[in-house]
């Protein structure tokens, strides 16, 4: 696995899990998701914006992502589909689906 490349699905952070631990690094899956899921925003939001305008963050309760510009004034948040159920929980049933609504909600609050 590319280390640099961004977990796609359950299959690639497993991969992710398995070779920070195979180096000295346990982490849990739970830990890779959070990464992968910000760092997947992170990147739509870049692509959108053609450049690194905004930067990506969890909320307090790391139930959201926040969308802050380069005077950390919020643009935007991404909330969890569904209110009973997380990123994490939503990304280990359907991470395709989460992708999507990644893309949609960025592009809601970008506007392209």
């Amino acid at each position: 696995m590319d280390e640099s490349q961004i977990p796609e699905d359950m299959t690639a952070v497993a991969a992710r899990v398995q070779m920070m631990t195979d180096r000295g690094f346990p982490v849990s899956t739970d830990d890779v998701i959070k990464e992968t899921l910000k760092a997947g925003l992170q990147a739509i939001v870049d692509e959108r914006m053609e450049g690194n305008y905004y930067y990506v963050r969890w909320d307090e309760k790391f139930w959201g992502l926040d969308v802050l510009d380069l005077v950390d004034e919020l643009v935007g948040q991404v909330q969890p589909i569904s209110e009973q159920d997380n990123f994490i929980d939503q990304f280990k049933e359907n991470a395709d689906q989460v992708w999507f609504y990644f893309d949609k909600a960025a592009g809601n609050f970008i506007g392209r």
